[in-house]
């Protein structure tokens, strides 16, 4: 099956910046109530790689953003610079678990997917959820085989980067109390290295890793979602922590922090040496959210961020968590999913009904 637009256009036009936004997956009207096996309601999670000169996406797809077994990931592909996708596997949660957050790596000549599994428990900070990160692997792009655990239980993997031979990913424990350095070789056998932050009351969970050019500077950034005031975004502070490792990466300083900012579901990548962010943002003291374009610059090599937001992508609801893939040495293909822009339901309704998944092309020459 061959995906493209499938529904009408935002209520109001995207940036001059993104080209060609459209709704590659829909969540409503969906029926279906075996997530496991099809498209379901709520769609989510996405991520891009190129590789074997295709591009790949995948998502998750559930009844809701709540965590329970009834869900699966659903992996595309793209010939035509993400123009359509064709649908290529779906990979089930265990009967027992859910399953989210994927991110696409390579290890030699295969593509691998690393995804989280947890109990279906509800309860703040994923405390008691007994997080176990797990990985996928294939070398076609459409068989997908189990490739085992990665690291210990308790710890959620974000996003893989790879460096001279040797892949690192922060992992935040169960009830967001720390962030850590785990490094491998293989991609497969995780080997728990440095602190990344650890004040438990600051509530620190998702944290992109980002090599700076040149020096090699680690530069993490670490997702707080403070007290349990803070914890909705909608009302107290919204901060991200600037941490900084130098190879070999033996421990880390955070020498500062992003006030008026809380990147979720963050995701980083350099475009003619400027470094950019898609994350979602809170519109306080509403609950409602948006995806948002950033730009970090300054003096990054000592972590004095100077953050400047681009726009918004088009997005309400329960919304965020994207890919991207660069296109051209301009161009890059951006993936993220959105519930209806219409309505513009708050968050705590929003991750209980329908999102969609949305592809754009982000032009930094139209940067302006």
């Amino acid at each position: 099956m061959l995906l493209s637009a499938c529904s009408s256009p935002p209520a109001t036009p995207g940036p001059p910046w993104l080209d060609g936004a459209q709704i590659l997956v829909m969540g409503e009207g969906v029926t279906n109530e075996d997530c496991r096996a099809a498209i379901c309601q709520h769609n989510e999670n996405t991520d891009l790689v190129q590789w074997k000169g295709a591009i790949y996406l995948v998502h998750r797809t559930a009844k809701s953003q709540v965590l329970g077994p009834n869900s699966a990931l659903h992996v595309y592909r793209s010939t035509d610079a993400g123009a359509h996708f064709q649908d290529l596997a779906i990979i089930p949660a265990p009967t027992d678990r859910d399953l989210r957050d994927p991110h696409f790596y390579t290890v030699g000549t295969d593509l691998y997917l690393k995804a989280l599994t947890r109990l279906p428990v509800t309860s703040e900070r994923d405390s008691n959820v007994d997080t176990i990160a797990v990985a996928f692997k294939t070398s076609d792009g459409a068989t997908w085989t189990s490739a085992g655990t990665l690291g210990p239980t308790g710890f959620s993997f974000w996003r893989i980067r790879a460096l001279d031979g040797t892949f690192y990913s922060a992992a935040y424990q169960d009830g967001d109390q720390k962030v850590a350095l785990f490094t491998s070789t293989d991609g497969l056998i995780w080997t728990r290295g440095a602190d990344i932050y650890t004040i438990s009351e600051d509530t620190p969970l998702e944290t992109e890793l980002t090599f700076l050019p040149g020096t090699k500077t680690l530069l993490a950034l670490v997702r707080m979602d403070g007290t349990d005031a803070e914890l909705l975004g909608d009302m107290g502070r919204l901060r991200t922590k600037v941490c900084l490792a130098q190879p070999p990466y033996s421990s880390f300083t955070c020498p500062s922090e992003i006030s008026g900012e809380r990147f979720d579901g963050p995701l980083t990548f350099f475009v003619k040496g400027r470094l950019f962010m898609v994350a979602r943002k809170h519109l306080q003291p509403s609950l409602r959210k948006r995806t948002a374009l950033f730009e970090l610059s300054g003096d990054l090599e000592n972590g004095a961020l100077t953050v400047q937001e681009w726009g918004e992508l088009p997005s309400a609801g329960d919304t965020s968590y994207a890919g991207g893939v660069p296109l051209d040495d301009h161009r890059v293909l951006l993936s993220w999913y959105a519930s209806d822009l219409v309505r513009d339901e708050n968050w705590a309704i929003a991750l209980l009904g329908e999102t969609d998944i949305w592809t754009a092309t982000l032009d930094v020459d139209k940067l302006k």
